[in-house]
């Protein structure tokens, strides 16, 4: 594993739905795989199942897959052919029978006044008048709208249930097949998480979405009630002034690593490797930015899902983060309870013996986080016995998860694994295990 390894979150689409194209991308270091229900149907969410599950198969790789819910987000209807070719200064018909098609209730609370962006800003179009049950638009750009993509314009209100049916309805699919990791689309707030929850059980893992100003307003709540959370930049530069962001995603990345809570950094991090094969320098400052501050995991949406070099953008991305020098954390994190307590001991030892490898038993995750969070660039082998802790594991930096049938004081067999494996001489080894009658916070060095 990389030193300082940060996991790459790869989105299938129709340029990656092949067991070639998954297996590139698992051999060129995604970890992580991203459907998204705004353009997924159930029958290619199986479809991808099996293609990945035979692709971890044949190169003997763990991956998780995850189901990104469409949330309340607003978008345009399906276009005959699946695309429209906007034209700058060309006049189209939005509406229920119009060339853009959307909604009666989206036409009707658009303000005249201010444009209305769709496809995440990249066409921007003028309203001129109505027309009958539709408004008549001037493009102020030429690009390709493709369907069901996102629209944002002054006066939009979102559906006030959440989560919506249509998340409800991908949530029991998601575990009826077998799926328990959900991203939670336009949360504000942490009752919003709550109510997924009790949709998605307790052993699932519910990673939010900031991408509203609500949900940027209440982060520490909505980070609390996940386990985990993604700084979604499309939408978020939408929703607020763009000029805002790359200082909201600082402040979110320290309070997310405060919090002991793994955190992605999404949207548009290598775009133009949507056609190009290289990254502009740019977007690699970008990169290399969002993991000096501290994120987990770096995401790719259009690069992968239908991007013309896939497994290149992975590719470049393990490059980037494999260059990137990372420092240790100099953050003071108060210590709440025992377990930070052991954590902060371990920490110290770390940098004392200069030993690389940690091994952490965890019920939960939050022991393996916190240790994390110090980015001191050792592997976490993270030893759980719970599905849903084991996923929520892999997002995490530097975090090995391992399986365990039953998770006891101290597992010789596991822990002899490892350390073959991987050729170890010694290792750390954290517990910090709690059972109804005792807990067993300890650390001790393996040689």
């Amino acid at each position: 594993m990389d030193k300082d390894k940060i996991k790459i979150i790869a989105t299938i689409g129709p340029a990656t739905d092949s067991q070639k194209e998954i297996e590139k991308m698992l051999q060129e270091g995604a970890s992580i795989f991203r459907l998204n229900l705004s353009h997924a149907s159930s029958s290619y969410v199986l479809k991808v199942m099996k293609i990945l599950n035979k692709a971890k198969a044949k190169l003997r790789k763990e991956a998780v897959l995850f189901l990104d819910l469409p949330g309340p987000k607003i978008r345009t209807g399906v276009l005959s052919g699946g695309k429209l070719g906007v034209k700058a200064g060309k006049i189209y018909s939005f509406g229920p029978r119009g060339d853009i098609s959307v909604s009666a209730k989206i036409v009707n609370s658009i303000n005249l006044k201010e444009k209305i962006l769709l496809s995440d800003g990249k066409i921007e179009l003028k309203p001129l008048k109505r027309s009958g049950v539709n408004l008549l638009v001037k493009a102020l750009n030429s690009a390709t709208l493709l369907s069901r993509q996102s629209v944002n314009a002054s006066g939009l209100v979102y559906e006030a249930k959440y989560p919506t049916q249509k998340d409800v309805a991908g949530i029991k699919f998601g575990i009826r097949h077998g799926i328990r990791t959900f991203a939670l689309s336009f949360v504000s707030n942490k009752e919003d998480v709550l109510r997924a929850r009790k949709a998605a059980g307790k052993d699932s893992v519910l990673i939010s979405k900031i991408e509203r100003k609500e949900a940027v307003d209440n982060f520490e709540d909505i980070a609390k009630a996940s386990d985990i959370v993604m700084i979604a930049r499309g939408d978020l530069g939408l929703n607020m002034d763009i000029a805002r962001v790359p200082a909201i995603q600082k402040k979110l990345i320290l309070s997310a690593n405060r919090l002991s809570k793994p955190v992605i950094v999404a949207t548009q991090m290598l775009e133009s490797m949507t056609t190009e094969i290289m990254p502009t320098r740019a977007e690699v400052d970008d990169v290399f930015t969002a993991i000096s501050e501290g994120t987990d995991a770096v995401m790719l949406s259009e690069e992968t899902a239908i991007g013309q070099h896939p497994a290149l953008a992975v590719k470049m991305l393990r490059h980037i983060i494999s260059l990137s020098k990372i420092t240790p954390s100099t953050m003071n994190y108060p210590a709440i309870d025992e377990r930070d307590a052991l954590i902060d001991s371990a920490v110290s030892l770390i940098k004392k013996t200069k030993i690389n490898d940690a091994v952490v038993l965890t019920k939960s995750g939050r022991s393996a986080f916190r240790l994390a969070r110090f980015h001191l660039g050792v592997r976490i082998f993270a030893i759980s016995d719970s599905d849903a802790v084991l996923n929520a594991l892999e997002f995490g930096r530097n975090i090995i998860p391992v399986r365990i049938k039953k998770l006891g004081s101290y597992p010789a067999e596991p822990i002899k694994r490892i350390m073959s494996e991987n050729k170890l001489r010694r290792l750390i080894l954290i517990s910090g295990l709690e059972t109804s009658s005792r807990s067993t916070e300890s650390i001790r060095i393996i040689e």
